[in-house]
C-alpha cells in the first residue's frame, strides 16, 4: 500500500536473503519468489551485527579498527594534551555509542578501545607505556567533580544507555517489542529498580504484584506468603488498573489458603482498599531528574554516587584560563608533574637542587610557590592585576585588629 501511494518500489536486485535454520527447499523457494541474492547469516543490518549468539571477535574487531581510523595521525604530535583530551571526548568516545545502545559488548572490547584512547591522550599514538601515563586511567574516566577529566567510562555508559529500554518498556507498553525480554546487566537493572518510583496514576503501566507502588515496596516484600500463591504469568502481566477493577486481584490467588496467606490477604485488602486511580497521570517517575523522565546523563552520573568529591574542581575547570593551563593545574593538584622529587623516587636522573634558586629540592610546591624566583614572578603579576594591595590589606588589617584587642585588654 505504501508503494502504491508513494510510487516507490522495492529494488530486489539490491536486496538479499539471509536464511536462519532453513532447509534447502525453503531457501530455493524463497530465492525464486523474491529473486534476491543469498547471503550467509550472521549478517549486518543498519550497521549492527545480527547474530543468534553473542558477537565474536571477528565481528567486533572492525569497530575497534574504526575507532583507530579516527586518530589524526601525524597531527597528534602537534596537539597539546588539552587538545587531545577534546578529541578523546568528542571523537574516540562517541564512535562506539551506537553499538553500546543495542549490544552487550564484552570486556575485551572496552579494554581495546581504552588502550587506544589512553595512548592518544598521553602520547598522541594508539599505544602508551606506563611511564607516559601520568594518571591512572580509572581516575581519568571519573567526572570532573570527582577528580577526573570527564572522559566517559564506556562500560558504565553502555549500561546507562541500555537502561533506556527498561524505561521504555515500563512507560510505553504498547510498543511491539515491549513484551519481549530485555537483557540488561544486573548492575544496570539494580540501578533502574532504585531510580524508578511507581506513582499510582492511571494504573495502566504499573504491575500490581511486581512493581514498587505501595509505599515504595512490592507485594512480594509486604506479603510474601500471599505472593507465592499467584502464578508467575499473572505476576508479569496484571496491572494495577486491572487488579483494582472489581477487586480482580483476589481471583489471582491460586494456592493453598493457609493461616499465613490469610493474614497477608487481610493486610493487602486494607492497604489496597483506599487506592484511587488518577487519569492522565503517569505511573512512573525517574527520581534522578527534576522532570521525572529518564536521561542517560543522570543514569551515568548515578554510578558515581558515593565517590569522594574533588574540592577544587570548579576553580580549575570553570575559569577563563586556557585549556592547556587548566590541564596542567589538574596534574599539579594530583602531584603528577615530573619534578626532581618524583624522579628521585624512581631512581631517575635529576637535579639535586632547584635550578632557579639553587637552595632547596625541586618539588611542585617549591617550584610554583616556595621558590624565590617564583615569588618575584607572582609579585609582578599580582601587582599588575591590582590584586597585591588588596592581599596586603587583608594580611595587615587582622594583625592590627589583634594588636588593638591586646592593648584594650592591658
Amino acid at each position: 500500500m505504501f508503494g502504491h501511494v508513494s510510487g516507490l518500489r522495492t529494488n530486489l536486485s539490491k536486496s538479499s536473503v539471509s536464511p536462519i535454520h532453513c532447509s534447502d527447499e525453503e531457501l530455493s523457494l524463497t530465492a525464486n519468489i523474491l529473486s534476491c541474492t543469498i547471503k550467509a547469516f550472521p549478517c549486518t543490518y543498519l550497521g549492527l551485527p545480527l547474530t543468534i549468539g553473542k558477537p565474536t571477535k571477528e565481528v567486533l574487531l572492525p569497530l575497534v579498527d574504526r575507532v583507530e581510523d579516527y586518530l589524526p595521525g601525524w597531527k597528534a604530535s602537534l596537539i597539546n594534551r588539552a587538545g587531545r583530551l577534546v578529541l578523546v571526548k568528542v571523537v574516540l568516545t562517541t564512535a562506539p555509542i551506537y553499538h553500546l545502545i543495542a549490544m552487550d559488548l564484552p570486556k575485551w572490547f572496552f579494554k581495546a578501545i581504552n588502550k587506544k584512547r589512553r595512548g592518544f591522550l598521553w602520547k598522541g599514538h594508539d599505544q602508551a607505556n606506563g611511564g607516559n601515563c601520568l594518571v591512572a586511567w580509572e581516575k581519568v574516566q571519573r567526572p570532573l567533580e570527582y577528580g577526573g577529566l570527564g572522559v566517559h567510562n564506556l562500560e558504565l555508559f553502555g549500561w546507562a544507555l541500555r537502561i533506556r529500554w527498561l524505561w521504555e518498556q515500563k512507560t510505553n507498553p504498547d510498543r511491539p517489542w515491549a513484551g519481549l525480554p530485555v537483557e540488561v546487566p544486573l548492575k544496570a537493572k539494580a540501578l533502574f529498580d532504585v531510580a524508578v518510583d511507581a506513582i499510582v496514576g492511571n494504573g495502566e503501566e504499573i504491575l500490581f504484584w511486581k512493581d514498587r507502588w505501595l509505599d515504595g515496596h512490592t507485594l512480594a516484600e509486604i506479603a510474601p506468603n500471599l505472593f507465592k500463591t499467584v502464578p508467575k504469568r499473572t505476576v508479569n502481566s496484571r496491572s494495577v488498573a486491572q487488579a483494582l477493577q472489581n477487586r480482580s486481584w483476589v481471583h489471582d490467588i491460586k494456592g493453598a489458603l493457609t493461616v499465613e496467606v490469610l493474614v497477608d490477604y487481610l493486610l493487602i485488602w486494607d492497604m489496597v482498599d483506599g487506592v484511587v486511580l488518577q487519569q492522565n497521570v503517569a505511573d512512573h517517575k525517574w527520581k534522578l531528574t527534576q522532570h521525572g523522565s529518564y536521561s542517560s546523563k543522570s543514569a551515568y552520573e548515578a554510578f558515581f554516587l558515593g565517590s569522594i568529591k574533588f574540592g577544587p574542581w570548579k576553580r580549575i575547570w570553570k575559569t577563563w584560563a586556557p585549556p592547556r593551563c587548566r590541564f596542567f593545574i589538574w596534574l599539579v593538584l594530583h602531584n603528577r608533574v615530573w619534578t626532581a622529587d618524583r624522579l628521585a623516587r624512581r631512581n631517575l636522573p635529576h637535579l639535586e637542587a632547584c635550578p632557579l634558586c639553587d637552595q632547596e629540592e625541586e618539588t611542585i610546591n617549591h617550584l610554583l610557590i616556595g621558590c624565590v624566583f617564583a615569588r618575584e614572578v607572582w609579585t609582578v603579576i599580582l601587582h599588575h592585576l591590582g590584586v597585591l594591595p588588596m592581599l596586603y590589606s587583608r594580611l595587615v588589617e587582622p594583625s592590627r585588629h589583634d594588636t588593638d584587642k591586646a592593648t584594650s585588654r592591658d
